[in-house]
């Protein structure tokens, strides 16, 4: 009645569990770690343009000591030069504070800290960069 087959051909249901099994395993192991990089990859754009943002204010603090004013002054000159300054890609800057220290004077002084909402196709991070050039991204409250 039950004949053996001499040309047994597929698997068996064990094996396809077994397969099953391995696979689940090794993506729980994986899309975690996928899902970190992405997250790292756009981080970096939010840390390049703070990297660019902190130059500009460094560049126009530097620019208004220079043509003779205070430090208060070079400040607010540098966040309005910023904030209206047009950033390649469809990057924005808003609601940018500066930080100087350093001596007692404005031209003792220097950018020491840079603290902003950086908008980047339509998703707002805040950003905060030291002189080390030290990055900070976190989710921003609209």
């Amino acid at each position: 009645m039950f004949k053996k087959l001499k040309n047994k051909k597929g698997f068996t249901l064990i094996e396809i569990i077994v397969v099953i099994v391995i696979l689940a395993v090794l993506m729980a192991v994986a899309v975690p770690s996928v899902m970190s990089y992405m997250n790292e990859g756009k981080n970096a754009k939010y840390q390049t343009a703070a990297r660019t943002v902190l130059i500009d204010a460094q560049t126009q603090y530097a620019k208004g000591v220079a043509d003779g004013d205070d430090s208060e002054t070079a400040v607010n000159k540098a966040v309005k030069y910023i904030e209206e300054k047009t950033y390649t890609g469809d990057i924005s800057v808003k609601e940018v504070t500066i930080t100087v220290d350093g001596g007692k004077d404005a031209a003792e002084k220097d950018v020491t800290k840079v603290g902003c909402k950086i908008e980047i196709d339509g998703n707002p991070k805040a950003v905060t960069i030291d002189a080390n050039k030290k990055v900070t991204v976190s989710d921003s409250e609209s």
